[in-house]
């Protein structure tokens, strides 16, 4: 699941050569997301990936049969979300560009992802 995402982060990148198909673009890509994921495995640590915090009191007030009621909920502590994160994605996004890049390839920016 981490390579296909990976693989189609990659495929919204554009990168040039001169003479060089789209295809040839591709496959280069293809070939070095490869290469960088082997030479930058993946490092899964556990940490905060959203930090805790207080919601406030909250009070709403609504109208039946001609009297206004409220209701106020007490504050709270939204406690903190933990999740795995890849420590080594810069890294294995650095190799793969470096691959790009020594295969005479220029970095052109994004382009819009197609779905078909």
């Amino acid at each position: 699941m981490l390579l296909f995402l990976v693989l189609l982060a990659g495929c919204a990148e554009r990168w040039e050569r001169p003479g060089a198909t789209e295809a040839d673009s591709e496959a280069a890509q293809a070939e070095c997301t490869a290469r960088a994921a082997q030479l930058v495995p993946p490092a899964l640590v556990w940490t905060v990936i959203a930090p805790g915090y207080w919601e406030g009191p909250e009070r709403r007030c609504f109208t039946r049969r001609g009297r206004t009621e409220c209701v106020t909920r007490a504050g709270r502590f939204v406690p903190p979300q933990y999740g795995w994160v890849d420590a080594n994605t810069g890294q294995r996004r650095a190799a793969r560009a470096a691959c790009l890049q020594e295969g005479g390839w220029t970095y052109q920016g994004l382009r819009p992802l197609r779905l078909w």
